[in-house]
């Protein structure tokens, strides 16, 4: 689509004055030039106010204090579009806008209100197609705006030759995070069909999460309730309201309790039948319990012992194989001596009189590669010793639950029989335990809700498995690859024309630090910020953003504004000292000049052989001796700021 630059336009505070208009070219690299403190940078945040910055960035005194509106007029596929926005004065920013949308627009003398900020961002999101779903569910609320995009279209003072930051505002942590989770949207990568899946994917997750949470409580309610089952129904059995007798702990058989304990909360205290049998029963079971404690507890001493005892083998086997390496490198000077060794040589460590010198060398030799051997043996711990391990593991967690379990029983039971002897058997007592079985019969079918749950997250978890195969996360990252190999072989065919060091190594955009990687001739890996000289940071600026410019209008899906500014990328082979008209032209040397030519030239080869609308702006110290009289150039001199002349009128400054 088109969206570029007709012209920007300022409206004086004072009366009588008509309205300052900058005018731009479009498919040309319109250039304003001048000295300093003439207004050349003040020129991107006049623009960004008008596309709805958060903050008024406009310099203050004289520029703010002259001018009660700042408006650009956008020429868009047959209609243009003007935006404006009041000073905001005291305030950091104001939301008072001015809009007119015709296929012709004459710019108004005066304005006043008739939108505001709000609507203008709406109207823009739908102008440029922007995705109104979330881009990241770990972000938030956070959705791709035309907000984000405006880091690809300026390039500022601070900015333009950076080794640090590559992209506007980018030097803040929250635009730097948000333009990290744009660029595959930005790319093509991902689609807002694709966003609303991971949307979808987000939501699900989290609702699973919480039903396996819920799940969870309820299992651990129900697996504490489940150890107490088993004392009850002997009690139960004790008091003579039922016969049911069960020794499994199946899941099947605990249904089976739980069935019989609905049955005893249905019965009354006359029901109730205390034998001499049923009491003795219940005092033997509490000695088997005891015996079996016993049992387990012995079991569990014992796996407890057995994993101690390998531990100690392990750490044993450890330090032994530090020895063997010490001796190891305490023997290894024997190999040195026998390598320099000949048939007809003496060691100079034995006398000439010394016999069988190379014997000795070879023994010690030999008693390397042995120790060597043994080091190389014990390098990994033998699979049989891993599952030895793992078997005493599991033994050591079986025998601490079912121990855990029987303690469980065997206090509940005694509790019971810790009652006061006269009132154990009391219908009192028997009509106590009545109302406690009822309550507890109660409380596990308000919670057993599990099975309903599980096939819930079954559900949803069968959902996010398929939204996860329509998203394709490979496809995506298939995308993200092309993508920044289109951008390598771009930014290589510009920095051949740019003032860079070693316009021949490859060049790749990294994502997720935003900066700039380059392969040397050795192959190692240098970022931006590593790479010297500020002519090498400009040149890699200027190559990216042109590539990525390229991309948005030939491949990209998503709509960006096709132009381009640049705040004097020139400053980098400037001395730092000010700028007067008669000292512009001997402040550059002559390789100084030509590597500033270099930029203006390939800034118009590339708008020339483009192929698609693009329209670039740059704000310059350099004069026309620098950037102008070259052939087929696409030059167009918007202003030229010496003297008296200046953003800002001088009549309009009181």
């Amino acid at each position: 689509m088109k969206f570029t630059i007709n012209s920007v336009i300022l409206w004086s505070k004072r009366d009588g004055f008509s309205p300052r208009v900058l005018s731009f070219k479009m498919q040309s690299v319109n250039i304003i030039t001048g000295a300093s403190r003439t207004g050349k940078s003040a020129l991107i945040p006049i623009i960004d106010y008008c596309l709805g910055s958060d903050k008024c960035a406009i310099p203050v005194d004289i520029i703010r204090n002259a001018c009660s509106w700042f408006g650009v007029l956008f020429d868009l596929d047959g209609e243009q579009l003007l935006l404006c926005r009041r000073e905001p004065g005291d305030q950091a920013s104001t939301k008072d806008m001015f809009i007119l949308r015709d296929k012709e627009i004459t710019i108004p003398k005066t304005l006043s209100k008739n939108t505001n900020l709000d609507s203008i961002k709406d109207m823009l999101n739908e102008l440029l197609g922007m995705s109104f779903l979330a881009l990241d569910p770990d972000a938030g609320v956070f959705r791709p705006s035309y907000r984000d995009f405006m880091a690809f279209l300026f390039q500022p003072q601070n900015i333009v030759a950076n080794a640090d930051v590559l992209f506007y505002k980018a030097d803040t942590m929250e635009h730097r995070k948000k333009l990290i989770d744009v660029f595959p949207y930005a790319l093509g990568a991902v689609t807002p069909e694709t966003l609303a899946k991971r949307k979808e994917i987000d939501r699900l997750t989290k609702l699973s999460e919480r039903y396996q949470q819920d799940l969870f409580q309820i299992k651990t309610v129900v697996d504490g309730w489940r150890q107490e089952v088993a004392g009850w129904l002997t009690q139960a059995h004790e008091y003579g309201l039922t016969a049911f007798q069960s020794n499994s702990t199946d899941d099947f058989d605990f249904e089976r309790q739980v069935d019989e304990l609905r049955a005893i909360a249905k019965k009354r205290v006359t029901d109730a039948s205390v034998t001499t049998n049923q009491v003795t029963v219940r005092s033997e079971e509490i000695v088997e319990l005891r015996k079996e404690e016993q049992e387990i507890s012995r079991e569990l001493f014992s796996a407890g012992k057995r994993r101690t005892e390998m531990l100690q083998l392990t750490k044993s086997m450890a330090e032994y194989e530090i020895s063997l390496k010490i001796q190891l490198d305490r023997l290894d000077i024997s190999t040195w001596l026998r390598a320099c060794m000949t048939e007809k040589s003496v060691v100079p460590l034995f006398q000439p009189s010394r016999e069988n010198a190379v014997e000795e060398l070879n023994a010690l030799c030999d008693a390397i590669k042995q120790i060597e051997q043994t080091t190389h043996g014990m390098d990994s711990m033998p699979a049989a010793f891993e599952r030895e391990m793992q078997i005493v593991q599991e033994q050591i967690q079986e025998k601490s639950e079912k121990l855990d379990a029987i303690q469980k029983r065997i206090r509940a039971e005694t509790q019971d029989l810790a009652v006061p002897r006269e009132e154990s058997y009391t219908l009192e007592s028997i009509s106590r335990f009545l109302g406690r079985i009822e309550t507890a019969i109660a409380t596990y079918e308000r919670i057993d809700t599990g099975s309903e749950l599980q096939n819930k997250i079954d559900e949803l978890n069968a959902r996010i498995a398929q939204l996860k195969r329509d998203v394709n996360e490979n496809e995506i990252n298939r995308k993200l690859e092309f993508a920044l190999k289109y951008l390598s072989t771009e930014m290589g065919k510009i920095l051949s024309q740019l003032d860079v060091e070693h316009p021949e190594d490859p060049v790749e955009f990294v994502i997720k630090d935003l900066t700039v990687r380059v392969k040397n001739l050795s192959g190692r890996d240098d970022y931006l910020w590593e790479i010297g000289s500020a002519s090498n940071w400009l040149s890699y600026h200027i190559s990216l953003i042109l590539a990525l410019q390229h991309f948005f209008q030939t491949t990209s899906s998503v709509n960006v504004p096709n132009f381009l500014i640049f705040d004097q990328p020139s400053q980098v082979y400037f001395p730092g000292s000010r700028y007067s008209p008669d000292e512009d032209k001997q402040l550059l040397s002559d390789d100084d000049k030509n590597a500033v030519r270099k930029i203006f030239e390939a800034l118009s080869t590339y708008v020339r052989n483009a192929g698609f609308g693009i329209q670039i702006i740059v704000t310059e110290h350099a004069d026309d001796d620098v950037w102008g009289n070259f052939a087929e150039s696409r030059i167009h001199l918007v202003a030229r700021w010496r003297g008296n002349e200046k953003l800002v009128p001088l009549e309009w400054i009181k």
